[in-house]
């Protein structure tokens, strides 16, 4: 009898230990440095990864990019493609901002409002003066999915396409119903934005615009002010502005402003030389390295919201400085450069691969839905190490009932986040992977 007792103790024991909670996160956090410096091979930190030819033919790509929708007489988008918002959430049951089902009143509303009997109603060029966020619909509200399931609810608002720093060129080809958003095509990505954020910009402040020397910001929120100290916006790396001149002092930068009548003006900025570079800075590991440790713990923000920045935002603001033009979503960047099918291998074999193949610093790890930066081995372990935007890592308890171990920020891992905890898979985040992309140039020296 006592032997049963105590047989039935332990058993209540384990599981409780095995129900007990998990500490919030997961452990590379503390066992790989957080700073990306780091991690750099002294022998090879400032050896430059592209040629000047190449790095310069980049650059020039970027700036066809950044400024096509300048040279467009009309949009690119179908009504179908710029409304995609009805076919893929018409029929799904979203939830509001408090978590409750959205009322179909609300979305009849919401239908309404995009005005399409008139699409495309306009096809004016302009420019965002602000930092802002591209939409679905023109609403600042969210639209979440199922909030009971994980990965869904907070932070994934769907309605969310992109945010858009300051001095962004746009196509304006459309306009909401009620006037108060405009549906805009950037180089980037398209969506409504709030009608202040943007200004007309007319054929003489094109002209004066597109000088052909750009800037790239090195910190983010950066404040820009004029000579006479009035402050003209705030914003962040990625952004980039008419590079017009430079002294002992700093760097003079051409700053789109709104006009009462809503046109865009330009107004001088002088930045200090620390803060701001003339675009593409040489392309080094030590380079890139010093620009991810100045967004270093920056916090996950899904398609960019609260201006902070999910995994396929990160990596093209990380390589804007550079003139290395990334698209906006993982699935994209994956196509974005020499791509090596990993998803028939096995973990180890997809590891060895990413060792024997991978360039440091200059390649992309693809997975469904999430992207990171290959960083190297690390020195002691030999284990690959990533740098990544990273919400979370999927957990399963006992009962199979699927959950997060929330990260939330920019982070240095290896290839096994989070699996020293008993709710997280062995080899899942490594099964996941697909492919490896090596970006543009690389090895063209």
């Amino acid at each position: 009898m006592a032997v049963c007792l105590r047989f039935f103790y332990f058993s209540l024991l384990l599981l409780f230990t095995a129900c007990a909670p998990h500490p919030p996160g997961i452990a590379d956090l503390e066992r790989y440095p957080q700073i990306v410096a780091a991690h750099l091979d002294k022998a090879t930190s400032d050896t430059p990864l592209l040629s000047d030819a190449v790095r310069q033919d980049l650059d020039a790509d970027f700036d066809q990019r950044l400024f096509a929708p300048w040279r467009q007489e009309r949009p690119r988008l179908s009504a179908a493609e710029a409304f995609w918002g009805l076919t893929s959430y018409g029929k799904r049951q979203g939830y509001a901002e408090n978590l409750q089902p959205l009322a179909p009143a609300r979305w009849q509303e919401l239908v309404a409002s995009l005005n399409q009997e008139t699409y495309p109603s306009l096809a004016q060029p302009a420019i965002t003066v602000r930092n802002t966020d591209l939409r679905a619909f023109p609403t600042a509200r969210p639209f979440f999915l199922d909030p009971a399931q994980a990965g869904e609810g907070y932070p994934f608002d769907y309605f969310q396409n992109s945010a858009l720093w300051a001095g962004t060129p746009l196509l304006v080809t459309h306009v909401s119903a009620d006037g108060a958003w405009y549906f805009a095509e950037a180089g980037l990505a398209s969506g409504w934005l709030p009608a202040l954020d943007l200004a007309w910009a007319d054929e003489d402040f094109r002209r004066n615009y597109v000088t052909g020397r750009h800037a790239a910001l090195l910190a983010d929120d950066l404040s820009l002010r004029d000579a006479q100290g009035t402050f003209l916006v705030q914003t962040h790396i990625g952004a980039l502005f008419p590079l017009i001149g430079e002294d002992q002092n700093g760097l003079f930068l051409r700053v789109p402003v709104r006009d009462a009548d809503g046109q865009a003006q330009a107004r001088t900025a002088l930045v200090a030389p620390q803060f701001a570079a003339a675009k593409p800075l040489p392309l080094t590991p030590r380079r890139i390295a010093a620009i991810a440790d100045a967004m270093s713990g920056q916090l996950y923000g899904w398609g960019g919201m609260y201006e902070n920045r999910d995994c396929s935002a990160f990596l093209r603001d990380l390589f804007t400085p550079f003139g290395v033009w990334l698209p906006r979503n993982s699935g994209a960047q994956a196509k974005a450069g020499e791509f090596i099918d990993l998803q028939n291998l096995s973990p180890d074999e997809k590891r060895a691969a990413l060792l024997r193949e991978g360039v440091p610093f200059y390649t992309l790890i693809w997975l469904r839905g999430h992207t990171a930066l290959y960083l190297g081995s690390d020195s002691s372990s030999g284990e690959p190490l990533l740098l990544h935007n990273l919400w979370g890592v999927p957990t399963k308890n006992l009962w199979g009932k699927e959950g997060r171990a929330l990260v939330g920020r920019l982070a240095v891992t290896g290839l096994h986040p989070g699996e020293e905890r008993r709710d997280v898979k062995h080899n899942g985040f490594v099964e996941r992977i697909l492919g490896l992309t090596l970006l543009p140039g690389a090895g063209k020296k």
